[in-house]
């Protein structure tokens, strides 16, 4: 068959819940630590996050704090070294998920690729790709560099191409003889005309998102791990598909969830 199959989000949904059975306590668990740590499957996902409902909050924070001017000093001046204090912790610990956070990702991307081929990753697996370290941090760089600066030019092209780089990490986990640079050229190649696609995936969710909100945030603990585990079904697919491009191997269309993405020749080049 020449025309390729190409999933909706309800399928990659599916997938996601599927892998997901029987493992979603462990998967919260290792989510979770991975997220404290900074990490995220999507290296760049076009600033599209659930985090957005909560956004709404800062006028009525910004209004109280234009309306304290009448407090007396006496009381002011502890506050503003306590909420000092809370900033400078909260800039460390900032820093050091920025540092970390990118390796922590790959970790996080071998572990959802690994239920994913239906194994049983534990939590150690996030640590794994410490030898990457280097090129991890810089992957997240660099990718940064180029989205500012195209947003420079205006919004718009900075998001979308935050979606060209979004498979960067998974490309860089599967394939770490490959340079930072590489693993972005790979993703701008293999999300062209799969960037909406990505989005509307990402907007599927935004019903649940709004759930989590009415939780506190605490919904999110499932909302994560079952949008990472969709994530990497989408990658799948487009991974294959880039690959039948390349080189002409055979799409599986039988359901097999198999993300060996490149030929051994493609390897060595």
């Amino acid at each position: 068959m020449d025309t390729m199959y190409r999933s909706r989000a309800k399928e990659f949904r599916a997938i996601a819940r599927d892998i997901l059975s029987g493992r979603w306590m462990p998967t919260v668990g290792v989510t979770l630590l991975a997220s404290l740590l900074g990490a995220s499957v999507l290296f760049y996902d076009g600033g599209l996050t659930v985090n957005w409902m909560f956004s709404g909050e800062r006028n009525d924070i910004t209004y109280q704090l234009e309306n304290v001017t009448d407090i007396d000093m006496d009381i002011l001046a502890p506050l503003f070294v306590f909420f000092a204090g809370i900033a400078s912790i909260l800039a460390i610990l900032g820093l050091v998920q920025f540092i970390i956070g990118p390796f922590i990702s790959l970790g996080l991307i071998q572990y959802n690729l690994d239920m994913l081929d239906r194994k049983d990753p534990g939590l150690g697996v996030l640590f794994e790709k410490s030898d990457l370290f280097g090129k991890a941090l810089w992957l997240k760089i660099r990718g940064m560099i180029f989205i500012i600066l195209w947003a420079l030019l205006f919004v718009i092209p900075g998001i979308i191409k935050s979606y060209s780089y979004s498979m960067a990490g998974y490309i860089l986990e599967e394939n770490p003889q490959i340079s930072a640079k590489e693993a972005m050229t790979i993703s701008m190649d293999m999300m062209r005309g799969n960037k909406f696609r990505l989005l509307c995936l990402q907007l599927s969710f935004i019903g649940w998102a709004i759930l989590c909100g009415l939780t506190m945030g605490i919904g999110l603990l499932w909302l994560n791990p079952y949008m990472n585990a969709a994530y990497t079904a989408f990658y799948n697919e487009v991974a294959q598909q880039y690959r039948k491009m390349m080189d002409g191997s055979a799409y599986h269309t039988d359901g097999s969830y198999s993300h060996d993405m490149y030929s051994e020749s493609e390897k060595n080049n």
